[in-house]
Parts: structure tokens; sequence; C-alpha cells
């Protein structure tokens, strides 16, 4: 996506701790096997801005905060937890979407089981324009098509 080196080590920082505020989720909601009511939803979504306050006071990951309090924004302004659209939500954060959605879909998690590349790629497809940004859904098929991301812990090649 023509990013630079300081951007790419940026986001990657960013995308590591992007769930931290998952920490001041209780485990019952976190870990609970079948669907959320709309009450542990509304819990689950604090965990972007939990994790970004928590972040906020070290003052070399300024830069980093968007990815972990913007990650769930979505480009026709669906998302959380301010209802950002497309403009408004910085790069760092539409990438981490589309790349926590894979990673989401293509692991083993307690409410589903893990899904195949191709059919995950195929559902990420689908949300782009209003889920997802167009150009970053454009970039991970492309990185999918060219063999730099493939399952087995789902190795990404940057």
């Amino acid at each position: 996506m023509g990013m630079s080196a300081e951007e790419l080590d940026k986001l990657k920082i960013s995308a590591l701790l992007h769930d931290v505020g998952k920490i001041g989720v209780d485990d019952r909601v976190l870990k609970k096997p079948g669907s959320l009511t709309a009450e542990e939803f509304d819990i689950m979504k604090t965990h972007t801005t939990k994790g970004a306050n928590i972040m906020r006071p070290v003052s070399q990951l300024k830069d980093m905060l968007p990815g972990i309090e913007l990650h769930h924004e979505h480009m026709d302004g669906r998302g959380y937890p301010y209802g950002l659209t497309g403009p408004q939500i910085p790069m760092m954060a539409r990438i981490i979407a589309v790349a926590d959605t894979l990673d989401a879909m293509t692991t083993n998690r307690p409410y589903q089981s893990a899904m195949d590349l191709d059919y995950a790629l195929g559902r990420v497809k689908a949300l782009a324009g209003s889920k997802f940004d167009q150009a970053v859904v454009d970039a991970l098929e492309s990185a999918v098509n060219a063999g730099k991301i493939r399952l087995s812990a789902l190795e990404i090649h940057v």
C-alpha cells in the first residue's frame, strides 16, 4: 500500500497492541462460547477505548493509538466506539480492522471454528466499501494471491 518503513513499524506495534483493552473485559464475556447479548456486546465494545486509555500515558505509543482505539470503526459509520466514517478513520485502523477480521475468521475461537483462507477472504471482500476500506481489502487479496499470506498460524510476510 506504499507505506514507509516508519509507518509500517507503527502499524506493526499498533496491531500487536490493538486488543490490549480486553484485559479490562470480564472473562465471562470475553470467552463466552455463544452469541453475546446486547448488554455483553456493549461491554465488549469498551475494549477499544480501554486499550487506548491504557496506552495513552506512554508517550512513545502516541502514534499507535488510532489503531488501538479505532479498529472497529466501519467505513459506513456503523462501527464503534465513535461511529466514524471513511475519511475520518485513520489508515492504520482501517488496515488493522481487515487483518483482525481475517485473523478472527481463520483461527479457532470459543464461538466458531476456523474458516478456510479463501472462504474468509470472500467474506471480507463482501464487506469492502461498507465495513472495510476497498483499497485495504484489495491489498489483502493481492497479498493472498501472491502467496504472502498462508494459513498455518497465519503467516504474514511484509
